[in-house]
């Protein structure tokens, strides 16, 4: 683990790659080439199972021990990430109204309950069980309350210590005083999680040239069949390739 120089202003970002840092989004991706949201949302779910309860619960389940590692450090990331994309306005993660996505039928009535059935008939938004419709067509309103709930460095510092309690015999709220704090972290989290596949679906699968592309060239389709020569060599100079001649 590494911890980034901190300020006040700018905590210390731990797991992102120089790369990430330029481009979050690289995040999302990275997500969706290693693991299957569902099995993660299972492993998000037993992550505070294990830290919350007894040694009694703990061997009653099968689990490895380096995997809760691995969960503390991509949602870590995801933190991370979610932090750098609300510093940068020009990331554009808000779904219009003319896009498929768009979501306006998966609420009874807004700011009420979701209705699961409707959001699982969705090919694209069926992962997204706990996302009102609003949220999902802006996922920073999920982002900023995530800071509002509780500053990037407490949200790393929480989890730190969700991971030394999952791998321990005493549940945590046997010695923190934050016990309560288990269920409105988890769901902070889970909404985290169906947020990058929000993104996934909007910017990564849906623009895929969003990684390639030079930030100097403008387009008018997104036929990518179709290269046009400026378009080609303000590539090979961005990734500094050598055209064959």
């Amino acid at each position: 683990m590494r911890r980034r120089y901190s300020t006040n202003d700018t905590p210390g970002l731990r797991y992102l790659e120089d790369e990430e840092l330029e481009n979050p989004l690289l995040v999302v991706e990275e997500f969706f080439d290693a693991i299957d949201l569902e099995l993660f949302r299972q492993e998000l779910r037993l992550f505070f199972a294990l830290a919350f309860n007894n040694l009694a619960y703990k061997n009653g389940k099968m689990y490895e021990p380096s995997r809760q590692a691995s969960v503390h450090q991509r949602l870590t990331r995801f933190l991370e990430m979610a932090w750098l994309v609300l510093k940068n306005e020009r990331i554009d993660l808000q779904i219009k109204q003319d896009d498929p996505l768009f979501q306006t039928n998966g609420m009874w009535r807004r700011g009420g309950f979701i209705e699961v059935d409707k959001r699982m008939k969705d090919d694209k938004m069926k992962y997204c069980r706990v996302l009102a419709d609003e949220e999902v067509n802006n996922v920073r309103m999920v982002f900023e309350r995530l800071f509002e709930y509780q500053s990037l460095s407490a949200w790393q510092d929480e989890l730190d210590m969700v991971l030394f309690y999952s791998l321990c015999d005493i549940p945590m709220a046997d010695e923190c005083e934050n016990g309560h704090n288990s269920f409105p972290m988890h769901e902070h989290l889970e909404k985290l999680l169906e947020c990058i596949h929000v993104v996934h679906e909007l910017r990564v699968k849906g623009d895929e040239g969003w990684k390639v592309l030079p930030v100097d060239v403008t387009f008018q389709n997104k036929d990518y069949q179709f290269f046009p020569p400026g378009l080609i060599m303000s590539i090979f100079r961005q990734q500094e390739l050598i055209p064959v001649l």
